[in-house]
């Protein structure tokens, strides 16, 4: 049967294999086509593909070249843009220091108040030609040595005669303007230097020239000049001034470059000169020098600006091909792209016909080794067959010979039957007869019995009869004879009696027997057919199991039993297999259905997962590098911070005891571990006073520490220029006077704006500005420079 079922099942796979032969024949063919056609197109994609991206990378080179031009042009505009901003704020800053210095020679600042008063109203005046300072050029490197010399002498008014200057000073009366010197070119005569001492002062080292000689003025006041300046020497330094006047025999004044003076005579004058930003010939040079900067950078401003414009356009132009390039290239692009995508499409085509075309070749060459194979299987299944058949012949004549045998059995057990029931049947009537003989044997015995009694009957009879002889008619010898004939018949009987129980054991001997090889008979009979049903009930259930089996390793696995008997091994545990199977089962019905994009699937996420891998490193990265930078620049901060706290504490410890007189200050952290995040707390201890915290000393005390404390910073860390807003009001007289006096040791590194209300802080100051109200809603600024005021409060002017 299961030679039956391999045949069959054989020919069924034959038969499936040749339709399925067929119809992969037949998708072949389609498939082939299908493939030529994807090949030509593939092909014809593909040429275009190369076409396309030789012109994107014609146009990716075009565009990087427009780029870096238009980069250039555009680092060019940016950089021209910056330099011409550069240039419009060094513009605005020159007009705007320009135009101050403008309003402040329009207003005159910085004369004297007389002198501002003839030059505002020299329109009014008649013959007035202007002030000294303000019709003399002095070149900047002479510009302290001229001012020196020309002193209050610069703020002279030059008019054109004596009547002139009477009527000025009238006005001044009569409007109390002050005083001014008036210099009428009528009557000042000119003073030169000898030619002697020319020659003299040209043989020492150091001497530079004439003052006179050393200015540009107009002709028309060049009286003026040489009456102020002709006679007046100009020295390098100190040393070659007094090497000058020695070689002039003190008779004529020598003033240095940095302003140290020779008077006539021998008496020297110098020192420490203050930085005044706001001189009158400073101011004309710097006005002079400014015009002369605004004009330079008003043109190249313009140059600037046509340079930016330039660039400009070119920038513009550089973009819009750019732009124009960009969206050229988009397209080309995307029309790249749609080719590659048409491509890899195709080429995923290509890949999955020629893949089908392996699996139709690899099955083509299974169906081709079945076919192969079909012939000697089916040989060999028919020759089992045969084999089978013929073992199957045999097993029917053994069969048949067991059958005949049974048959004989059958008969040997049917004649034993016949015998047993003939033997029972005899022993029936043996067993009747005996029965009848022990009927006949009781009979006889009662028969005995009766003639026993009868005997005995006949003995007392004859006991009787031989007492009473006469009475009765036997003899004793007639009796002797019946007895002997009646015990002769007694033992006959029990002789027959004895050979009959003796048959009947016999007989029962042999049916006992007969009975027990008939009983053998059948149950080895009953025995056998057992056997024989379960031989067959279990041949047919195993070859059902089998066929089953078959049918679901080729439904499940499609595989043969031989392919699975060649490629694995035989099972030894079924429960720890079936276990096994389920297990795999479960896995693989977790897994779900499958995915046949799943490598194109993955190739996509495993791009994408590397592009954002990438940019994830790069922003860790670039996270880690700013992490790094704010670690250096907290320790750099770290590190400035302690470095000017240090020199700030130390400042303070110094100042604050100069600021009150004594005491003891400190600047302390309140978290010295933690630089960043630490405060500052101030310890301060007046003189006479304890330790105290800042917010328990008082207002003044407060007031002074927190001065100290700027003066502190101001000393680390010096600024140009400083605003305080009646910050010493708290102060009392002595204290205010320590804060001028600070305030003055400031003055040559910083300017100090001070709004205050106390003497001692305007004693200080050098120049002082007030507001006046002589007007109701009229306000105006009163000045007067402190350096010009003499003592017993006159005017240098108002001495000369």
């Amino acid at each position: 049967a299961t030679v039956g079922n391999e045949l069959k099942y054989l020919a069924r796979q034959y038969q499936q294999e040749t339709a399925k032969n067929q119809s992969a024949l037949t998708r072949q063919t389609e498939m082939n086509t299908t493939l030529q056609e994807k090949e030509t197109e593939a092909a014809l994609v593909t040429e275009q593909l190369t076409t396309a991206k030789t012109a994107l990378d014609a146009q990716r080179n075009q565009y990087i070249q427009v780029q870096e031009k238009a980069q250039h042009n555009q680092a060019r505009f940016e950089e021209a843009q910056k330099k011409m901003y550069a240039l419009m704020n060094q513009v605005q800053q020159v007009r705007a220091k320009q135009r101050s210095l403008q309003d402040i020679q329009e207003n005159y600042s910085g004369f004297y108040q007389g002198v501002r008063l003839v030059l505002k109203n020299k329109q009014h005046l008649e013959g007035i030609v202007g002030a000294v300072a303000e019709l003399i050029d002095v070149p900047q490197d002479y510009t302290v040595a001229i001012e020196t010399a020309l002193g209050a002498s610069a703020q002279h008014v030059i008019v054109e005669n004596e009547r002139d200057a009477r009527n000025a000073i009238t006005y001044l009366k009569e409007n109390r303007g002050g005083r001014a010197t008036f210099l009428p070119l009528t009557t000042i005569k000119a003073r030169y230097l000898p030619e002697y001492a020319r020659n003299q002062a040209q043989q020492v080292n150091g001497f530079i020239g004439v003052a006179s000689e050393l200015v540009e003025s107009p002709a028309s006041i060049q009286t003026i000049t040489d009456n102020l300046l002709g006679s007046i020497l100009i020295a390098e330094d100190l040393q070659s001034a007094n090497a000058l006047a020695r070689a002039l025999n003190y008779s004529y004044r020598i003033v240095s470059l940095e302003g140290d003076v020779m008077n006539a005579g021998g008496s020297m004058t110098g020192g420490a000169t203050k930085k005044n930003a706001g001189s009158l010939f400073s101011q004309s040079n710097e006005l002079q020098q400014l015009t002369a900067q605004a004009a330079q950078l008003d043109e190249r401003l313009q140059t600037t600006e046509k340079q930016v414009q330039h660039f400009e356009a070119a920038a513009k132009e550089a973009r819009a091909a750019l732009d124009t390039l960009r969206t050229q290239g988009e397209e080309a692009r995307m029309t790249a792209h749609e080719l590659q995508n048409r491509l890899d499409h195709l080429q995923q085509e290509l890949d999955r016909l020629q893949k089908e075309q392996q699996v139709f070749a690899f099955e083509h060459r299974e169906v081709q080794a079945f076919f192969e194979e079909y012939a000697e299987k089916k040989q060999d299944l028919e020759e089992q067959q045969q084999h089978i058949t013929a073992q199957l012949t045999k097993i029917d004549q053994d069969i048949r010979q067991m059958n005949v045998e049974e048959d004989l059995i059958e008969e040997k057990r049917q004649q034993l039957s016949e015998d047993v029931a003939r033997l029972q049947a005899d022993f029936a009537v043996q067993k009747e007869q005996t029965a009848h003989l022990q009927q006949k044997i009781a009979a006889n015995a009662q028969a005995i019995a009766e003639n026993e009694d009868r005997q005995r009957v006949l003995t007392r009879q004859i006991q009787a009869l031989s007492s009473n002889a006469s009475d009765h008619g036997f003899s004793e010898e007639a009796l002797l004879q019946q007895i002997k004939e009646y015990a002769a018949a007694k033992d006959t009987l029990t002789e027959e009696l004895g050979a009959i129980r003796t048959k009947r054991q016999a007989l029962q001997l042999k049916i006992g027997t007969l009975d027990e090889a008939l009983s053998s008979a059948n149950l080895e009979q009953k025995e056998q057919l057992s056997q024989k049903t379960a031989v067959e009930i279990e041949k047919n259930r195993s070859e059902l199991v089998m066929d089953n089996r078959l049918l679901y390793l080729q439904e499940e696995y499609n595989m043969t039993y031989e392919k699975a008997a060649q490629d694995f091994a035989a099972i030894t545990d079924a429960v720890a297999a079936k276990e096994e199977i389920q297990t795999l089962k479960t896995a693989i019905d977790e897994i779900g259905p499958v995915n046949l994009n799943a490598i194109e699937q993955f190739e996509q996420v495993n791009q994408r997962h590397v592009f954002l891998t990438g940019q994830r490193d790069d922003l860790l990265t670039a996270k880690a590098q700013l992490f790094d930078t704010m670690s250096e620049m907290d320790e750099e901060v770290k590190t400035r911070f302690g470095e000017v706290f240090d020199a700030i504490r130390l400042q303070f410890k110094q100042v604050f005891p100069n600021m009150f007189g004594g005491g003891h200050a400190e600047l302390v952290l309140t978290d010295p571990t933690d630089l960043l995040n630490t405060g500052i707390e101030i310890e301060a201890q007046p003189p006479g006073k304890k330790l105290q915290n800042l917010s328990l000393l008082s207002g003044g005390e407060r007031a002074l520490t927190a001065i100290a404390l700027l003066f502190s910073i101001i000393q680390v860390r010096p600024v140009p220029f400083c605003v305080l807003d009646e910050v010493e009001a708290a102060l009392d007289e002595a204290n205010v006077s320590r804060f001028g006096h600070y305030l003055s040791a400031f003055q040559n590194d910083t300017q100090f704006i001070v709004v205050t209300h106390r003497k001692g802080t305007m004693e200080a100051a050098d120049v002082l500005y007030g507001v006046t109200m002589q007007e109701s809603g009229v306000s105006k600024t009163v000045s007067v420079r402190l350096e010009e005021v003499r003592e017993g409060g006159r005017f240098a002017a108002a001495q000369e």
